[in-house]
């Protein structure tokens, strides 16, 4: 069972065909009522979005037409269309995929089955999704997915439509219609021109549109620019006459569309707004529906209601009806009013129609809401396995509380339900609370499916809650083998005694002890693989997900860690993400603000898990932000004795980062010798336990008390660990920011260097530079491309101020600190210091010119003589951006490192900066970003030469001494790359031309450069 797929169904039929009938009313499309005007501007646009891209985003408001819209557009191409309509129901990713399958295989025979019969395989639910897409090669089918804010919540469907996105075949298109921003995952829809959008202020009607709609609904005496001014276009709103409301306030769309819904529902009579109210509960009503609800004149006020004007779809023999998603919150809001009896009576018909229908897990709700426990925990008895087995744990979490799971002895199925849960979750209390209630006879025996996985699980629980003696009990209970390891691996983060080899991953799809795995490789330092976000298997990507984040953090990879987390943001799981993870990234981005605040909320999200080791963990990281943000060694002291008294010193893991930060605050605090005794017992700890890392922050810290305590000879030693350890784990970004604190323990490293080729001075350059690591995941609305011909892109599409000037200005702005320059700054640079009135005048043309192209909110805004340009959210230049880069590179290490430096050098290779600008401020700038480019090639270069990638490496130190002949470092790269080419001949031929260039200087070869030629000439 430790290595099951989550995705996998628990029973013998694949979840497709168990559905079949369940979801035949999510796959109608919707057929527009015949009064609703034909929109030919908006069909055009989304056809021509349809042609240019696979994915096709529809994102708008309540009422404002987006369904509409897409029917319309999609009903009239000579393609096949398959439409879903989500209904909340699919907040879970197996059941979502479920439905994919049933929606596409109706237009598309090819794919049916093809997802149940790969979960049935054991394939993860991420390649079922994608050998789902695959499958419908050559069919140019249209998929409309509606009302996707449904699922939106849910990481684990956004991960399945992710990665059905990036798999579907050229000529397939995708439209996700949703009222709030989807955005897929970066990895999985990373090509910028397979995404299009269609957004409010396209869907929203023109004066024209408005008075054709309002014609057809027999409003013809409405001023149609009135009513587009009124409610700003909103579709319903003019159809609808909310208008009329809104003209006496300012626009509120809330109470719009409750006066809209009250409106309509008023003219009704008291039958018809029964039958509304009452079958509120189905997705699409029907006679038959309606009967079973109670409605036994059905099919009379069906017929009477196809004559009214509703915001409703009606299919096309009117015998089903789908309230618009506005019309039908109103109504269930109505029904929650009704009295206790009709409610109750309404809600069981509505529990036997789903269950007869086979839908048994939206009965369980239904039964819960209706607080029959007894026939609802019989229903999530046979439900429950299937739904944890498709990650839908946070339903089944609601479940088992409902249900009071724990109260009751469990049986070994559900009792490994629940471990799964409490680990999904981050809820080691579920798990404690099953032992402390009914002791260990509840674990599946030996032989079960089950045994080993809810075995290891339950000693994490245990691990968690300090209960150190029962979980290496439960550890020992395990035969040899794979999960053996995990459990003791895990054991020896607490206990420090050495822990055993390490496990590898499953070459099976992953289950829960996969995910346990990815936590303990990152708390060991062990981060091959794991800072790699491209798999698509749920468990590692999104349980797992926080470790990732993690792990491209330590590995200096900012830009993609911050990429992950921004998604992730809003959610409350796992737990690590927030108290740890979040603060962690944020301090290094120097966002101390939003670091403390994820301090706050990580306290408030440990306190629901029961986790002694997450609550010590989020104590240790506030200790590391008040030395390291504030400097403030007595809050930081006071908050090591807090920890100390929740009893971080009983774990191994937390006692060593207790000891490496009280060794950091006893430095702070010149109590060296104090210093020295903490880290070097935690240097040992680290070395003992094979925990690797933060044994590089330890080891620069140590390296610092040693040289303050007259060990010169040992603080050189542990100086080179530090960077040993750094450099073999990928974690130079961790030995910077450590360095940051005691920069002298780089300075005097690289001191005892011979070379200044040497890594301990290339830390000296990153930590000496002056640009700080910045990351920007959002694409900023303005553009401008500085390299060659500057050119200016707003919102993705190019735009040209009428003045050179403009452009000048704007690229000033956006380099000034802080992005503010005042009137007589911008005088002197841009016109040479002239004041005079012609200057002036230049400048506010300048500045008029640069406002006349860009949207409301981008142009640059003026408090009195300051003028202030938004930040790199929404406003980014070229040369800024390829200059963070290589800030950012300097905090990686090879081919990580190489990729992100080439990334900078190919933009700046486009051309000069600002090449048909003149002026002195331009030319300094020019100089400074000449000498960052060319000190990052020589970085690349000599990245290449040590990966042996010498035709590379010669290439760019080629490049560099014809930019910059005299560079002396580029010299000897060369020099190493002719030696490791065999030719002697080519060494001194080099160093000849070397010295002739010095002598042009007037400077004498450098006595490095000479031992050099001696050494490779022996």
């Amino acid at each position: 069972m430790g290595d099951s797929d989550p995705g996998r169904p628990s029973g013998s039929e694949a979840p497709g065909r168990q559905h079949r009938a369940i979801i035949r009313r999510k796959l109608a499309m919707p057929e527009p009522a015949k009064d609703i005007v034909v929109r030919e501007r908006l069909s055009q646009r989304l056809r021509g979005l349809l042609d240019r891209h696979t994915v096709v985003n529809v994102f708008a408001t309540a009422g404002a037409g987006k369904t509409t819209a897409v029917a319309l557009a999609v009903s009239d191409l000579d393609r096949p269309v398959a439409w879903l309509s989500l209904d909340g129901t699919e907040q879970a990713a197996g059941r979502l995929l479920v439905y994919l399958e049933a929606a596409v295989e109706g237009a598309v025979p090819s794919a049916a089955d093809v997802a149940s019969d790969a979960l049935s395989s054991s394939l993860h639910i991420g390649e079922a999704a994608g050998l789902l897409a695959e499958s419908l090669q050559g069919s140019r089918l249209i998929l409309v997915c509606d009302n996707v804010e449904r699922i939106a919540p849910d990481e684990t469907c956004v991960a399945v439509l992710s990665s059905f996105a990036r798999y579907l075949p050229s000529g397939v298109n995708l439209v996700l219609v949703s009222r709030v921003d989807v955005r897929l995952d970066s990895g999985s829809t990373s090509e910028r021109d397979r995404v299009g959008e269609l957004v409010e202020s396209d869907l929203s009607f023109d004066a024209q549109e408005a008075a054709a709609a309002l014609r057809t609904v027999g409003h013809v005496d409405v001023n149609p620019a009135q009513a587009v001014a009124a409610t700003g276009g909103w579709v319903t709103g003019v159809l609808f006459e909310g208008w009329r409301h809104a003209q006496s306030r300012e626009l509120d769309p809330d109470s719009l569309r409750s006066y809209v819904a009250a409106n309509v529902f008023n003219s009704l009579s008291l039958v018809e707004r029964t039958f509304l109210i009452h079958t509120s509960l189905l997705e699409e009503v029907s006679v038959e529906g309606a009967r079973a609800l109670g409605q036994e004149n059905a099919a009379q006020v069906m017929a009477d209601l196809r004559a009214r004007h509703l915001p409703v779809t009606w299919s096309s023999d009117g015998s089903r009806m789908t309230p618009h998603p506005v019309f039908r919150d109103f109504l269930r809001k109505a029904l929650g009013r009704e009295d206790a009896r009709t409610l109750g009576a309404v809600r069981r018909r509505h529990a036997e129609v789903l269950i007869a229908g086979g839908e048994h897990e939206e009965a369980v709700d239904e039964l819960l809401r209706l607080g029959d426990l007894e026939a609802a925990g019989r229903l999530a008895a046979v439900a429950l396995p299937s739904l944890v087995a498709r990650m839908d744990f946070a339903p089944a979490a609601r479940w088992l509380d409902a249900l009071g799971a724990s109260v009751r002895t469990p049986t070994p199925e559900i009792g490994s339900v629940i471990l799964r849960v409490a680990f999904a979750l981050e809820q080691c209390d579920r798990g404690v609370e099953l032992v402390d209630r009914h002791g260990y006879d509840w674990l599946p025996e030996p032989g079960a499916p089950d045994f080993e996985e809810a075995h290891v699980l339950a000693c994490w629980c245990l691990w968690h809650s300090g209960r150190i003696e029962e979980a290496q009990s439960i550890a020992d209970q395990l035969p040899p083998g794979r999960n053996w390891l995990i459990a003791h691996t895990l054991i020896a983060l607490a206990t420090g005694e050495e822990p055993p080899p390490f496990p590898e991953y499953s070459t099976t799809p992953s289950g829960p002890l996969d995910g346990l795995l990815m936590r303990l490789a990152f708390l060991r330092g062990r981060l091959e693989g794991l800072d790699d976000p491209g798999s698509f298997d749920p468990w590692r990507t999104i349980l797992g997900g926080p470790w990732v984040v993690a792990a491209l953090r330590v590995t200096g990879r900012l830009d993609a860690a911050m990429s992950m987390f921004e998604p992730r943001r809003g959610s409350s799981q796992p737990v690590w993400l927030h108290a740890v993870d979040a603060v962690d990234l944020m301090l290094d981005l120097g966002r101390g603000d939003e670091a403390c605040a994820s301090i706050k909320r990580g306290r408030e999200l440990i306190a629901s898990t029961g986790s002694k080791v997450y609550k010590n963990l989020s104590l240790l990281v506030e200790a590391k932000l008040c030395l390291r943000l504030e400097r403030d060694t007595q809050r930081a002291d006071r908050v090591l004795a807090e920890a100390t008294a929740n009893g971080a010193l009983e774990y191994t893991l937390t006692r060593e980062t207790w000891l490496m930060w009280s060794g950091l605050s006893m430095l702070r605090q010149n109590r060296d010798a104090e210093g020295h005794e903490y880290l070097v017992e935690c240097l040992r700890s680290m070395q003992k336990g094979d925990r690797h890392l933060d044994l590089p922050t330890v080891a620069v810290y140590l390296a610092e008390a040693q040289w303050r305590l007259g060990l010169q000879d040992e603080s050189d030693a542990t100086a080179d660990l530090a960077m040993v350890s750094a450099s073999t784990h990928g974690t130079q970004h961790l030995l910077l920011t450590a360095l940051a604190d005691v920069p002298s323990v780089a300075a005097r490293a690289a001191d005892t260097k011979s070379s200044r080729m040497s890594a301990w001075h290339e830390i000296l350059a990153v930590l000496s530079g002056e640009h700080p690591v910045r990351v920007n995941v959002s694409t900023p609305r303005l553009v401008l491309e500085e390299f060659g011909e500057p050119t200016l892109t707003v919102d993705g599409n190019l735009t040209q101020p009428r003045l050179t000037k403009s452009v000048e200005l704007l690229s000033y702005l956006l380099w000034a600190p802080d992005r503010r320059a005042t009137r007589e700054e911008l005088l002197g640079a841009l016109f040479g210091g002239r004041n005079d009135a012609a200057s002036r005048s230049y400048l506010r043309q300048a500045l008029y010119r640069l406002r006349e192209v860009l949207p409301d909110g981008l142009g640059p805004s003026q408090d009195g003589d300051v003028i202030q340009l938004v930040g790199p959210a929404l406003a980014m230049g070229s040369a800024q951006q390829s200059v963070d880069l290589v800030a950012q590179a300097g905090r990686q290490d090879g081919e990580t490192r190489l990729q992100t430096l080439l990334r900078a050098l190919s933009s700046a290779e486009k051309g000069p900066y600002l090449a048909t600008v003149s002026g002195e401020w331009v030319a300094e700038r020019r100089a400074v970003l000449a000498e960052t480019f060319l000190s990052a090639r020589v970085d690349a270069a000599k990245l290449a030469y040590r990966m042996n990638r010498y035709r590379e490496a010669k290439g760019l130190v080629d490049r560099v001494l014809r930019e910059d002949p005299y560079r002396e470092q580029a010299w000897q790269l060369a020099i190493r790359l002719a030696h490791a080419s065999g030719s002697d001949d080519a060494v001194l031929a080099l160093y000849q031309r070397y010295v002739a260039r010095m002598r042009e200087l007037g400077v004498p070869p450098s006595d490095e450069v000479r031992r050099l030629v001696m050494q490779l000439r022996r």
